[in-house]
């Protein structure tokens, strides 16, 4: 009997096993095999090793003298447990998005239960082997954690409405709400859209209305914010001007604000990364059998949990592939819904498993990616020229690597030229050199581009100190100019003479 037939077998026999190796494979291969690629994976990690750093698992730090409350704190607090646990290293601080990508996948095979009950498993399978989820997981962002928390949340709604079960889930959707509140503030709230708008076409709006489910959502998703905002006066306006006006409203953050920036960012996002199987199903789509009148009411759900999200983001003026993730889980459960009756038979099977080795391969030619932003090859090259456990590192007046903190040990520390005003979080420098000059510190360094050498070395002579020249790392892009390699220094009397 052919391998694959034997193995078509074996899915068709115990499908939720089936899915769940599949899914632990997918996260965990070469989890840890790719450095920290900055700045967003750096920036992540940071803030969580200064939870450990500080002891303080309520207020976010980037830097002892510097907020970050642009997340909230779930995401923070699953990565420095992590690293708690299982050390300082890339696989420990990816472990949280591998683990809520693998809990979406076996949700989806519940969900799957309601909206496509002869073959459950699809949906879960699809979500598994898309390239979006699949490489979202190995990426440090809060995204897989929202995902996870938002399906978490419809589950709980679809059970209690759908599948006809105690309304009592109805409490543990608000309790899910709130731990995605947790996780990345407001737009946890848009899969609530779709569950108002499709209740309030049966008039059962006041289905939603549990107060004790209520109160778990104030508790878990309000209670942090409450505390953060009483002991840090003026966040709460950080909060709504930045977090939320900003992003919805304004060009703030350059992040394709066009009105045709959606078109840019997430028409392509949908298509690729929901590969190979969104070909096919638009290829099997009966369309007439698409409109809304000749939906039943699942369907009728699912395209409510995807389109009314989706409006939003792309109304808003604040874009990024990643936003979109969540409605990953929708878009599975309708595709499986029109692969549902196609013939599954071996050939499928060879095919799957081809695509499953083209994306892990894919996952471990990253390894070998020379990315000009990789934070592991940069604290090599630091450490050959700065040898020995570093205190802090400084960048002056240039991008900061903060991944460099899981690498080396060190605190890193962003400074500026010339002094002006500082917000309470997300400021775009920790300190001004001359306080940083100022500091007693031992076993520091100082980085910065060629460009700003002259500016570095004059602030230096001016505050009664010596610099010292350690090397220079270039930088990894290909050009001739030289003005954008790294000067690593450090002061005269930090360091015993080489």
């Amino acid at each position: 009997m052919s391998p694959w037939v034997t193995l078509s077998e074996s899915i068709r026999r115990r499908p939720f096993l089936a899915v769940f190796l599949l899914s632990i494979l997918m996260a965990m291969a070469f989890q840890g095999s790719r450095g920290l690629w900055e700045p967003d994976e750096g920036r992540y990690t940071n803030v969580a090793l200064q939870i450990l750093r500080s002891g303080d698992w309520i207020s976010l730090y980037r830097h002892h003298d510097s907020f970050h409350f642009t997340k909230p704190p779930l995401t923070y607090w699953a990565m420095a447990a992590s690293v708690k646990v299982f050390g300082y290293n890339e696989w420990a601080v990816r472990l949280p998005m591998a683990l809520a990508y693998t809990f979406t996948v076996l949700m989806l095979y519940r969900l799957g239960r309601s909206f496509v009950p002869t073959r459950p498993w699809l949906p879960a399978l699809i979500y598994a082997t898309a390239p979006l989820p699949f490489l979202a997981a190995n990426a440090i962002t809060t995204d897989d954690m929202l995902t996870a928390m938002e399906t978490l949340a419809v589950l709980c709604f679809v059970q209690a409405r759908l599948a006809g079960e105690s309304r009592r889930w109805l409490d543990g959707m608000w309790l899910a709400f709130g731990l995605a509140f947790l996780t990345k503030g407001p737009p946890a709230l848009l899969p609530l859209l779709a569950i108002v708008a499709f209740l309030a076409l049966h008039g059962r709006v006041r289905d939603l209305w549990r107060p004790l489910g209520l109160i778990g959502f104030a508790v878990v998703g309000l209670g942090w914010y409450l505390m953060v905002i009483v002991r840090h006066p003026g966040l709460l306006d950080y909060f709504i001007g930045h977090e939320v006006v900003a992003r919805v409203t304004s060009d703030e953050l350059h992040r394709f604000p066009q009105w045709y920036g959606w078109l840019l960012v997430y028409l392509p996002t949908l298509l690729l990364g929901a590969l190979p199987w969104i070909a096919v199903a638009l290829w099997r789509t009966p369309w007439r059998a698409q409109r809304w009148a000749n939906a039943d009411e699942p369907k009728r759900f699912l395209w409510l949990w995807l389109c009314l999200p989706l409006l939003v983001f792309c109304l808003a003026r604040s874009r990024l592939p990643l936003y979109v993730l969540p409605l990953f889980v929708p878009l599975s459960l309708l595709m499986a819904r029109t692969l549902e009756r196609a013939n599954w038979h071996w050939l499928a099977t060879t095919l799957l498993s081809i695509w499953v080795l083209a994306l892990l391969s894919l996952k471990l030619g990253l390894t070998f990616y020379l990315h000009a932003k990789d934070t592991r090859e940069f604290a090599e090259t630091l450490q050959h020229l700065v040898p020995g456990r570093l205190r802090e590192i400084v960048f002056v007046e240039d991008m900061t690597r903060y991944g460099l903190h899981l690498y080396t040990g060190a605190e890193v520390e962003k400074v500026s030229f010339k002094p002006h005003p500082k917000p309470i979080s997300d400021a775009d420098f920790d300190n001004t050199l001359a306080v940083a000059l100022h500091e007693q510190i031992t076993r520091r360094v100082f980085i910065m581009k060629r460009s700003n050498e002259g500016y570095f070395l004059t602030a230096v002579q001016a505050n009664g100190l010596k610099a010292e020249l350690r090397g220079v790392i270039p930088e990894q892009k290909k050009h001739t100019d030289t003005s954008r390699d790294r000067m690593i220094y450090t002061l005269a009397g930090d360091f015993p003479p080489r």
